[in-house]
């Protein structure tokens, strides 16, 4: 018998290294899988083979949409190999491509247990807590004058008699508790969000609140008596985007009117009043087209029938606090919406125009766009202004294609709601383009904004001039839009072929059509795969940065070593060097963005309208019997378990921040490679402002050449940045007069960073 085993393995393992060889994945793994099986010994033998082939045919299953079998070939694979990284990892990275942050979470963390420095299962835990929970929710914890507002319009309502209470979007919970404090009778709290029902459940263990009932359903899917045993005297919510709707709110406080509410119920906010102004802003200008008369110096390709606009259906959302910005027109209320109406709201909720508003520029300007804000009016007295500084709301913004405009022309508003969202636009009396005429792409912003990056597009212009002589046949063009590619199938006699990365059929047909207006001769292809490339080549230029702030394919394989392969002996990369650059700083932004912290929940009792008070003695006993009560919320500990230490996709522009060290070369980026340096910011004293770095922002230095070298800590970069949020940690090294290092370790250009504390 153990001789038929021993033969059955050896014959296994034979098939499973032939299948392997020749890349027939799925039964190479079902061959280790038998060894695996029978000969525990050699389990550590084929461990990596195992590995391999399991990732590669699990992507194939993926890629067939067979999950179910993923799920059970991983599921096999980790009960015989339950401590490997890269196999904890990998089945994580397919639990969150399939939406689904909560299961990927514990194998993410086991992973890190098993190998702690295994940076793609820790850049795969920050993308699987952001998907969790939305970023969003810390900034709008965080958000005093939001919190302190609500507190007082349900503490007011609650006085006046509305003392059973729906919570519509609870989230943590937070507005039950306020209800809760103001001595409402019945509370019951309603969530869609299965991670933000859990974390509303030990909330409100935490904060003896057991009696709010948590109900883990749409407010639209709450009946009565299944639900909530009768109708209630208030509805509180907070379920407002930039755009105002984009949440949803229409639709839910119908159904609320008609299933929960009471007819002399209310609702906190009372209304919404939505304010616009068209604006004019370079920041809004180049990240909605592109920008073509900026290059046409530089550049032999002719863009002259080509216009280039943002893919995106809606609004973008942005904080524009810190930016230039210019309002073209007065503001201007586009409409109001009233909460308490059902009628107004079954109005609200058709699609169509809601309102037309006719204006006139205050002075000569270029219109880039309109950007509209609102104000909630909890009650009569009490509300919030989007619009103000350190609001936890953005501006809506609605980019537009830039147009002129004079003192005193006409401009028409028109406000109209699709699908449950916002849709803003204007036309221009005087207005005159030859727009028309033109053919019009709508594509990526990350198109937009490289092809907007003026110093860096003038750089690879300039290489490509200083390459028209030499012999480059081939070209591998990785850009988001291959300017250089092409520029050398136009001006270079030897560029024939030119492979470009695209799988979008809209980029597709634009580079054909300036291939054909610029009588280009050479051939073009696309590939979403470089193993389609066919032809030795001889120039690659390999722009695998991402607009977020991070290089792309993180954790894959190294694209270097097919480049090896296909890139003939003499042939060029493009950029030569690639480092990380950092700088500790002072933010009041960032540290927001990441984290809760409790006291910014409280409810301040001194910020309260006095006159409402004495109208309510029951209410003024109810406060005085709770008043020590306001600063025992506890949320944090909660919700800042799916705290995230990197920030990613930041203009620097847009947030206050002040420098409070050098500038550092952090580490050089060798996908290749895996690299690891310590950077001494030495000891950084006390300044006089009591200000101590909270954060590590970083940005990349690009040499494409050495001629052509480029940072991308710029306004105008085709890439935005990332930042490492520090703050106690940081503080305490600082106090105790130790010098302040950092250890950065990079694997195939994923990078972790950590402060060192011994």
């Amino acid at each position: 018998m153990e001789v038929e085993v021993k033969d059955i393995i050896e014959k296994s393992l034979k098939k499973a290294k032939d299948h392997d060889s020749l890349g027939h994945v799925g039964k190479a793994y079902a061959y280790y899988t038998v060894v695996a099986e029978l000969c525990s010994p050699k389990r550590a033998e084929i461990e990596e083979a195992f590995t391999d082939v399991l990732c590669e045919w699990c992507m194939q299953l993926e890629l067939n949409n067979r999950f179910s079998d993923l799920l059970l070939c991983y599921k096999h694979s980790l009960d015989i190999y339950p401590n490997n990284p890269r196999m904890l990892n990998n089945f994580a990275a397919h639990l969150l491509r399939n939406n689904d942050p909560m299961r990927a979470i514990p194998y993410l963390k086991k992973a890190l247990r098993v190998d702690p420095t295994f940076l793609p299962a820790e850049r795969n835990l920050q993308n699987a807590h952001s998907m969790a929970v939305a970023r969003w929710h810390f900034p709008m914890l965080n958000d005093k004058q939001r919190n302190n507002a609500f507190a007082q319009a349900i503490h007011k309502r609650i006085s006046e008699g509305y003392d059973t209470v729906l919570d519509v979007g609870t989230g943590t919970g937070l507005l039950s508790l306020y209800a809760k404090d103001a001595g409402a009778k019945k509370i019951y709290a309603c969530e869609y969000s299965t991670v933000m029902v859990n974390i509303a459940k030990d909330v409100f263990e935490r904060n003896n609140a057991k009696d709010i009932k948590l109900i883990p359903k749409l407010s639209s899917n709450l009946r009565i008596p299944d639900d909530i045993p009768e109708r209630l005297k208030l509805i509180v919510t907070e379920t407002f985007d930039a755009g105002l709707f984009g949440e949803l709110i229409i639709p839910s406080m119908i159904s609320a009117h008609k299933n929960i509410l009471s007819k002399d119920g209310m609702v906190i906010p009372m209304r919404a009043t939505l304010y616009m102004a068209a604006v004019e802003c370079e920041y809004i200008r180049y990240r909605s087209s592109v920008l073509f008369n900026k290059i046409k110096e530089e550049c032999s390709l002719s863009f002259d029938n080509v216009l280039i606009i943002p893919d995106d259906e809606y609004y973008d959302t942005e904080n524009l606090e810190n930016v230039k910005i210019n309002h073209i027109t007065e503001p201007q209320v586009l409409l109001h919406v009233n909460f308490n109406d059902i009628y107004e709201l079954q109005e609200f909720a058709k699609d169509g125009i809601k309102a037309i508003r006719c204006v006139k520029c205050r002075y000569d300007s270029i219109i880039d766009g309109l950007v509209t804000w609102f104000k909630l009016h909890l009650d009569e007295e009490i509300v919030i202004d989007t619009s103000e500084a350190n609001s936890c709301w953005q501006l809506a913004v609605f980019p537009t294609i830039p147009a002129v405009c004079k003192e005193g022309d006409n401009l028409t508003i028109k406000t109209e709601v699709h699908n449950g969202k916002l849709k803003c636009s204007y036309t221009l009396s005087t207005f005159k383009s030859d727009i028309d005429s033109k053919c019009t792409y709508r594509l990526p912003r990350e198109i937009i904004m490289f092809l907007n990056d003026l110093e860096y597009i003038k750089s690879l212009i300039q290489i490509s001039k200083s390459h028209e002589t030499r012999k480059l046949n081939c070209i591998l063009d990785t850009s988001p839009f291959p300017i250089y590619g092409l520029m050398q199938l136009k001006k270079n006699k030897h560029s024939e072929i030119l492979y470009y990365e695209s799988s979008n059929l809209i980029l597709c047909h634009l580079v054909e059509q300036i291939i054909k207006e610029n009588e280009i001769q050479g051939t073009a292809y696309a590939v979403s795969d470089y193993r389609q490339i066919q032809h030795p080549v001889d120039i690659i230029l390999f722009h695998n940065f991402d607009m977020k702030g991070e290089l792309k394919d993180w954790g894959q394989d190294s694209c270097h070593e097919l480049f090896s392969y296909l890139l003939k002996p003499e042939g060029i990369i493009l950029p030569e060097k690639v480092f990380l650059m950092g700088q500790l700083i002072f933010s009041e932004d960032l540290p927001k963005i990441v984290s809760v912290k409790d006291a910014n929940i409280q409810w301040e009792k001194n910020t309260t309208n006095k006159s409402n008070f004495h109208k309510h003695n029951e209410y003024i006993n109810i406060v005085t019997n709770i008043k020590n009560r306001y600063s025992s919320y506890k949320i944090a500990e909660y919700i800042n378990e799916y705290k995230i230490d990197q920030i990613f996709d930041l203009n620097l522009s847009l947030y206050s921040y002040i420098p409070l060290s050098e500038v550092h070369t952090l580490i050089e980026i060798r996908e290749n490679e895996k690299t690891q340096s310590v950077v001494n910011f030495r000891k950084i004293g006390n300044n006089n402002k009591q200000l101590y770095p909270n954060a590590l922002i970083c940005w990349y230095k690009i040499e494409l050449t050495s001629d052509h070298v480029h940072y991308t800590k710029r306004n105008d970069s085709f890439m935005n940045h990332m930042a490492l949020v520090l703050e106690d940690e940081l503080q305490n090294m600082i106090q105790a007069d130790n010098e302040v290092k950092i250890k950065i370790q990079q694997v195939k250009g994923l990078v972790s960073i950590k402060l060192i504390t011994e």
